[in-house]
């Protein structure tokens, strides 16, 4: 997986290309420590180029969402392909993302 983080002054962009899973773990962690100092921020993870996300990528969101959580930050989920949206659809994900088409 690989990331870019753009500070838009509004709200922090995201974009995500790859696949999100166990492999990722490293390059996530990497991505929320850049992310620790935001404080009430609005965090959108851009997911048009995540070609793939499985249970471990899913974990990693939802610790995305805690740890934003703790500074008074919020995440949402944007453009997701059709398989990601459905794997976030199958295990009810979307009922506590944010999730913009």
């Amino acid at each position: 997986m690989q990331f870019r983080v753009k500070d838009d002054g509004t709200g922090v962009h995201v974009s995500l290309d790859g696949q999100l899973n166990f492999a990722a773990n490293e390059d996530f962690q990497s991505l929320l420590t850049q992310l620790g100092g935001l404080k009430g921020r609005k965090v959108t993870f851009e997911m048009s180029g995540l070609s793939h996300i499985d249970s471990v990528g899913l974990g990693l969101l939802y610790i995305a969402r805690e740890d934003l959580a703790e500074n008074g930050s919020s995440i949402s989920l944007a453009n997701p392909r059709d398989n990601v949206l459905r794997m976030l659809e199958l295990t009810e994900a979307h009922k506590t993302f944010e999730i913009k088409r």
